[in-house]
């Protein structure tokens, strides 16, 4: 009876024995397959070979039993755990990876986008681009030369450094394109003031209207461009702020030029209120007061000089009644 137990007990042991070494095959070769997987998948990568290099230095496979001790099913657990921790670590190497993988691309479309900001607000805004070019010099580190210890923590950097990166490149373009749009509505007001001033006669002062009408068309047609497509169309918003700057005084020399004094300076004050005012209307009586007080001229002149501006086209007046 008893050779009988012993003998069921031997072929339990070597059943157990046979399964953990089918296990230990199986998971010796998913650590092969995993590491070459890795391997061929990233391992040329620039970003990401150091990383891979260094990774499948840290998971080698373990020693197997030696010869004498593969009766001993407790060593040959010992195997199959290490296998199994192996199997593992490399599965969440591999899926940190791809994850990183993703980032580091995501992250190195918007440092490029981030570094044609830096270009662009150097001089409209020296602040923003300083801190663009500071943000831009970090992902850039990142992406040449990530943490090369674990992947979690390269990956945790690049996340950070990628959330900073979209949220300037969100302010810069939001700054850029309200200058931009500054600019737009600065040309609207110069058409406006060219079509006052295109009541001058002479030859000459017309023809430098013309200049002017095509050099403000143009620039219109540059910042209507940049504003659907900033980052390719790169307009320098500084550049094109002086350009209007001039037109806008040789505009006012000239206008002025057909004016008397004391028109010409109720014009100027008209077109300040008229900025102030945007849309929103006012008394015929408040607007005679003011100007009359900015002027010092009498009301009854101002009224007389606001007729005359209107008539000769250098003015609109808008007038609603109420009685």
């Amino acid at each position: 009876m008893t050779e009988v137990v012993v003998e069921a007990r031997e072929r339990a042991d070597l059943g157990k024995l046979e399964m953990l070494i089918k296990r230990a095959n199986e998971l010796k070769t998913s650590i092969e397959a995993l590491a070459r997987a890795i391997e061929s998948k990233y391992s040329a990568d620039p970003r990401l070979g150091s990383i891979v290099k260094n990774l499948l230095k840290t998971v080698q496979l373990p020693e197997p039993p030696s010869d004498q001790l593969l009766s001993v099913s407790s060593s040959l657990e010992k195997y199959v755990s290490a296998l199994e921790y192996g199997v593992k670590t490399l599965t969440t190497y591999a899926l940190a990876l791809d994850k990183l993988y993703e980032e580091l691309e995501k992250l190195e479309k918007e440092a490029t986008e981030l570094a044609v900001w830096e270009e662009l607000l150097r001089n409209l805004a020296p602040h923003l681009a300083s801190e663009a070019s500071r943000l831009a010099s970090r992902a850039q580190r990142l992406l040449s030369q990530p943490p090369l210890d674990e992947p979690k923590r390269a990956l945790d950097e690049v996340e950070t450094s990628l959330k900073e990166v979209r949220s300037h490149n969100r302010v810069c373009r939001t700054v850029y394109t309200n200058r931009l749009n500054e600019l737009l509505s600065t040309v609207s007001q110069l058409a406006k003031t060219l079509k006052r001033a295109s009541k001058i006669q002479t030859l000459a002062e017309a023809s430098k209207l013309l200049a002017h009408e095509e050099t403000l068309r143009k620039l219109k047609e540059k910042l209507e461009r940049a504003s659907r497509r900033p980052l390719e169309v790169k307009l320098d918003l500084v550049a094109v702020r002086r350009e209007l700057e001039n037109i806008e005084r040789e505009i006012s020399e000239l206008a002025e030029s057909a004016l008397s004094a004391e028109e010409s300076n109720l014009a100027r004050e008209l077109e300040r209120m008229a900025r102030a005012l945007d849309t929103r209307a006012v008394s015929f009586m408040s607007l005679v007061e003011s100007l009359s007080r900015k002027s010092g001229l009498p009301l009854e002149r101002v009224c007389y000089l606001i007729y005359l501006l209107e008539k000769r086209g250098f003015i609109a007046l808008e007038v609603r009644v109420k009685v």
